[in-house]
């Protein structure tokens, strides 16, 4: 199961990131890997599977595994394939680092290992740019 990971000093604390991440209804205006998720909830229920649009074509499903003030960790289950995404919130002063690592499996996957690459870096500019606004 490869991994990609990547990180950012962002200014803002870490429950306005968190807020951000667990915002299921907006979480596709910032995440490159949706286009939409099929909810009326606005904070995602831990171990709910939600439907959501991606640019893979067929059924996929967001389920939040995990949420506390230091980590976030969900399962993307696309045809073909399976993400799970962790996002680490690490304050340090001013700042938060946070640190998005993502792990996939399955022949989907497998076949996307090159493109996938710069992932973690567009979520994290576009997660980025939006707490930094709500500062």
């Amino acid at each position: 199961m490869p991994s990609l990971t990547a990180h950012r000093d962002v200014h803002a604390d870490p429950h306005t990131i968190a807020g951000i991440i667990l915002n299921i209804a907006e979480l596709a205006d910032w995440n490159p890997a949706l286009n939409s998720a099929d909810t009326q909830d606005r904070i995602a229920r831990i171990g709910h599977p939600y439907p959501v649009s991606t640019r893979v074509p067929g059924r996929a499903s967001l389920t939040y595994l995990h949420a506390d003030p230091e980590r976030i960790t969900w399962r993307l289950q696309v045809t073909g394939g399976t993400e799970t995404g962790e996002w680490e919130l690490q304050p340090n002063g001013e700042t938060t680092r946070v640190v998005h690592t993502m792990t996939h499996n399955g022949a989907f996957f497998a076949l996307m290992r090159h493109a996938m690459h710069q992932v973690p870096n567009w979520r994290l500019d576009r997660l980025q740019q939006r707490a930094e606004q709500h500062h």
